[in-house]
């Protein structure tokens, strides 16, 4: 006569009490490490760079409401972190305790072509180019050759704004005949030009309106150079997907009602093709420099 285990080889096996109580007790086991795990992710703060084309103060005091409302949507803490420079940025970009960053969309090119990041959204805030000039009222230069022999501020020179501006300046001929001094970001170049150490600064307008939130200082632009999306955003390869996909949800959800026009108020859309096409060339230029930093 077949002892009582013998149906354990059943054609249809069934589990002693005591294997199923253990089995039981695994899944809970398990089901209770998965919603840990899950609490844990969302006390996880989310690490996100910021590109620093103002002072780490600046950064950090103008893109508040956007941390505050990523935190409500994305139901876990979000932390915002800048950088020194363009350059350090890139390089802080590849650490994975920093698995998104905005960037602009030269470098978004470099990161997600040679890198390995992935697009996560793209601004839909065009930026005028312009010269500015203290003051209200400032009479608008004649054209590119009014500019011989003056001096402009320019921010980074990773910056994609600066970048235009050099092949704008040598496909007017201009070259030497126009100097420019770098500064380390749009606040620093803007001050110089109040201090009187230019002429003119250089900046996009969503970027000036934000280097100027809260300020009395007034600015007339006298020049269009150009036009350039605002920064977006990329995921680096250390990213989580179901990370990625929130973020990008609460990016396109993301509203600032009653904001006047900073670049830290941009709206986004998904990344489509072509959307990069016209910042290769700048591209090309930022892979040289930052090659010459270090960074690749």
């Amino acid at each position: 006569m077949a002892g009582p285990d013998a149906v354990l080889h059943d054609a249809r096996p069934r589990l002693s009490r005591r294997a199923a109580l253990g089995l039981g007790a695994a899944l809970l086991c398990g089901a209770g490490r998965a919603r840990a795990q899950g609490a844990a992710r969302a006390a996880q703060a989310l690490n996100i760079g910021l590109v620093p084309f103002l002072s780490t103060r600046q950064m950090l005091g103008v893109f508040e409401p956007m941390r505050m409302q990523l935190e409500r949507q994305l139901a876990r803490p979000v932390q915002f972190y800048t950088a020194a420079s363009f350059a350090k940025l890139m390089a802080n970009a590849r650490s994975p305790d920093q698995p998104f960053t905005m960037m602009p969309m030269h470098l978004a090119v470099i990161a997600t072509e040679d890198w390995g990041f992935r697009w996560v959204v793209r601004s839909t805030m065009q930026s005028v180019v312009q010269l500015w000039v203290g003051g209200i009222g400032a009479a608008a230069l004649s054209g590119p050759q009014a500019l011989r022999g003056r001096r402009v501020a320019v921010g980074d020179p990773l910056s994609v704004v600066t970048l235009m501006f050099q092949r704008w300046r040598a496909d007017n001929g201009l070259g030497e005949a126009l100097s420019l001094a770098p500064y380390p970001n749009l606040g620093a170049a803007l001050k110089a030009q109040q201090r009187g150490e230019t002429d003119f600064v250089l900046a996009p307008e969503g970027g000036l309106r934000d280097a100027l939130a809260g300020s009395d200082v007034a600015v007339s632009p006298v020049l269009r150079i150009g036009g350039v999306l605002t920064p977006g955003f990329v995921a680096s390869p250390s990213a989580q997907p179901a990370d990625v996909e929130a973020l990008r949800a609460a990016l396109l959800a993301f509203r600032l009602e009653g904001v006047a026009g900073g670049a830290s108020g941009a709206r986004y859309a998904p990344v489509a093709s072509g959307d990069a096409e016209p910042y290769r060339a700048y591209a090309a230029e930022a892979r040289r420099l930052l090659a010459e930093a270090g960074v690749r």
